[in-house]
């Protein structure tokens, strides 16, 4: 069995830093893998999980050996790293926060701001004086 593909999407805030996807063999999809912040800053990778009618969660998927769980974890934080290095996600443990404003604004920026945004192909002769 092999890790095919692995998606991720940024999440809102708190301490769930990201939402991932995986496909098995080009033929299995499981979703809502969560890149998450510990304490200290480092990321980790939870299965998907629900709660029980007493309120506890409980894994809806997750592997069954440790071997599986360490390749499904080394994927998604290998996606999870290129994310954030193409600022599809933000890297809030440089800011010190969790300021959302902030991670907006870093995102637009880095959108708005991107060299093929304001270079254009075409000649500028049409340029008016007055």
């Amino acid at each position: 069995m092999e890790v095919t593909e692995v998606r991720i999407s940024p999440a809102k805030g708190g301490k769930v830093r990201a939402f991932a996807s995986i496909v098995f063999d080009d033929c299995f999809i499981v979703n809502d893998l969560r890149v998450v912040e510990g304490r200290e800053g480092q990321v980790f990778v939870t299965m998907p999980a629900r709660k029980t009618r007493n309120g506890q969660m409980r894994d809806v998927a997750h592997p069954l050996d440790s071997a599986t769980r360490e390749l499904i974890e080394k994927k998604v934080l290998e996606e999870f790293a290129t994310a954030v290095d193409n600022r599809a996600v933000a890297d809030r443990s440089t800011k010190g926060g969790n300021d959302d404003r902030e991670s907006v604004i870093d995102r637009l920026s880095s959108k708005l701001f991107n060299d093929e945004f304001w270079i254009s192909d075409a000649p500028s002769a049409d340029v008016v004086k007055e």
